[in-house]
């Protein structure tokens, strides 16, 4: 079981403006405190962003560095370095937002399932703040799949009876479109592509940059601004007998890398035999992505 700590609630800021504002081209909207893994995030993790689509998903990928806070000069710097670079914006927002560490539940989320973006938290019915107060420990299941609505977390109160309570998960994570339509059995050019920042569906998107998808072709017509996943693309060209691939390790959440030969061919999600190159043992692996591969556990 897992001894809980106290979160404090958070509250989003309003801002009264006593005329109207000129029109802008970005909306930026952040709450006075937000709860976020440490050293930098993506602005479109916890910022409401409104405008013209393309400059609204280019401002979703500002990152933003923090050390337990960041102001609005950091906001606009940041923006300066993304596709809303030059536009005129309205930042809704104190002059600096706090920044707490994440609960204690979605830090152990992110180590169990290396997911490198937000997780939000809730319990149903009521909030994961709420439940907080009632109970002294928690246990999550011993597997969770990125990208699940929700899962079943084993409580205990103060008396040591366990209680199973259902849990709402939502997962943030860059997505990958194109900026125009994508004609079927075409090569994707990873410089047409974008990036935004949305929430993940059931399994989690299956890229996350516009590298992964570097020499594949499109096995359908994509339209513009539309999500591309795993089915929408051939997946031949991934890996090849013979093929020198990165090899991916996941240790207590981190990813450790070597080099190795493919011994079989394969598509995205496959498993396939890899040498590594330095112990000369042939493991299991999945391919994430061309010449990339992550060891099974």
């Amino acid at each position: 079981m897992k001894l809980l700590r106290p979160v404090l609630a958070l509250a989003l800021a309003v801002i009264a403006f006593p005329r109207p504002l000129p029109a802008a081209d970005l909306s930026v909207t952040l709450p006075d405190v937000v709860e976020a893994r440490g050293g930098w995030f993506y602005l479109g993790e916890y910022a409401e962003l409104d405008g013209e689509r393309d400059m609204a998903d280019g401002a979703s990928m500002a990152v933003i560095y923090h050390d337990g806070s960041f102001t609005r000069g950091d906001v606009i710097e940041a923006l300066s370095r993304t596709a809303a670079a030059g536009a005129s914006a309205s930042i809704r927002m104190p002059d600096a937002v706090r920044v707490l560490p994440e609960p204690e539940i979605v830090s152990d989320l992110r180590e169990m399932t290396a997911w490198k973006w937000r997780i939000d938290v809730d319990v149903i019915p009521g909030s994961w703040a709420e439940t907080l107060r009632d109970y002294r420990a928690y246990s999550l299941p011993p597997k969770i799949i990125p990208g699940a609505r929700s899962l079943a977390v084993k409580l205990e109160d103060s008396n040591g009876r366990l209680h199973n309570k259902q849990v709402k998960l939502i997962w943030y994570q860059p997505m990958i479109y194109s900026a125009s339509p994508i004609e079927k059995n075409s090569l994707l050019d990873p410089r047409s592509l974008r990036s935004r920042i949305g929430r993940a569906g059931m399994t989690a998107a299956s890229f996350s940059s516009p590298e992964q998808l570097a020499g594949a072709s499109a096995r359908k017509y994509i339209n513009a601004g539309a999500e591309i996943e795993a089915g929408d693309i051939s997946q031949d060209s991934f890996v090849r007998a013979g093929s020198t691939v990165t090899m991916v390790a996941r240790v207590n959440g981190l990813g450790i890398e070597a080099r190795g030969v493919a011994m079989q061919r394969g598509g995205l999600g496959d498993v396939i035999r890899v040498k590594n190159l330095s112990s000369k043992k042939v493991v299991k692996a999945r391919i994430t992505g061309p010449d990339r591969v992550e060891i099974d556990p």
